[in-house]
C-alpha cells in the first residue's frame, strides 16, 4: 500500500532522515518507534507531504506521490493526525468531521452518512453540536481521528494518538485501531510512546534512531536487540 524509499530530510546541516526505507501492506499496521528527536514525526511529515524532502521516492498503492501536493495525497487515500490535534476549535464536532469529507472526490452524494457513522462508532453522536474547544483532550483526539477517517484512507497515519489518554481511553483506541485493521482493511502507521499500545496493536516494528533504522521487524523481537535498548537507555 505504502513504500518509501531511500528518504532523505536535511534541516541545514542537520540530517534528520538519512535513507530511510519503509514498507506497509494492506491492512497492517506498523508501529514507529525510537528515543525522541530520531527522526519519526519527520518522517510522518514527509509522507503526508508537510515536509518537502530531499532525495528518495514515496509511493501509494504502486502511484508515485513524492512531488504530490498534500490534497493530492488525501484524495488519493493518504490520512493522518497530529501530536497535537489540529481542529478548528470554533467548529463544532460534526462541522470539523465534515471538513474530512474534502478528501472524496463525490463528497456530497452521501458525506453526511459518512459523518454520522463515524459520529457513532467513535461515540461522539451526543456531541455533535458541541464546539470543539470545549471538549476534553481525549475527546478531541476522537474527533481528529473521526475527521481523518471521513475521505476514506487506504493509509492512516497516527503521530502519538495516546498521548494524553487515560487507561480508559488509551483501550477504546486500541480497539477501534484493531477494528479498523480487520473491518475496514485500512494500513496504518502509528507513532507512540506508549509501549503496551504499540506491542497490542502492531504487526511489525520499525524503530528509527538518529534519522536511521535500526530494527525491522516482530514486535516481541524489538527490545531483545541490544542496540534498540541502547538506542533507548543509552549505554554505559
Amino acid at each position: 500500500m505504502l513504500t518509501v524509499s531511500n528518504i532523505v530530510k536535511r534541516f541545514g546541516g542537520v540530517t534528520a532522515l538519512a535513507g530511510v526505507d519503509l514498507e506497509l501492506a494492506r491492512g497492517e499496521v506498523l508501529g514507529l518507534i525510537g528515543p525522541n528527536g530520531s527522526g519519526k514525526t519527520t518522517l510522518v511529515n514527509c509522507i503526508s507531504g508537510v515536509l518537502d524532502i530531499d532525495g528518495g521516492e514515496i509511493a501509494l498503492e504502486g502511484r508515485a506521490i513524492t512531488r504530490a501536493a498534500r490534497t493530492r495525497r488525501a484524495r488519493a487515500g493518504l490520512a493522518r493526525t497530529f501530536q497535537n490535534p489540529r481542529l478548528f476549535t470554533d467548529l463544532t464536532v460534526r462541522e470539523n468531521v465534515t471538513v474530512g469529507l474534502n478528501a472524496l472526490a463525490a463528497r456530497r452524494a452521501r458525506g453526511q452518512a459518512r459523518v454520522d457513522a463515524l459520529l457513532e462508532r467513535l461515540d461522539l453522536t451526543e456531541l455533535s453540536r458541541t464546539v470543539v474547544s470545549s471538549l476534553p483532550y481525549g475527546y478531541q483526539r476522537r474527533v481528529e481521528i473521526a475527521r481523518a477517517l471521513a475521505g476514506r484512507p487506504v493509509v492512516l497515519l497516527l503521530d502519538e494518538p495516546a498521548a494524553g489518554l487515560n487507561d480508559s481511553e488509551t483501550a477504546a483506541l486500541r480497539d477501534l485501531l484493531g477494528e479498523l485493521r480487520r473491518d475496514d482493511e485500512i494500513s496504518i502507521i502509528v507513532i507512540d510512546h506508549d509501549m503496551s499500545l504499540i506491542m497490542a496493536v502492531s504487526d511489525r516494528i520499525q524503530v528509527l534512531d538518529e534519522g536511521k533504522v535500526i530494527f525491522m521487524g516482530d514486535p516481541a523481537d524489538a527490545f531483545k536487540q541490544r542496540h534498540v535498548v541502547e538506542a533507548y537507555l543509552g549505554t554505559e
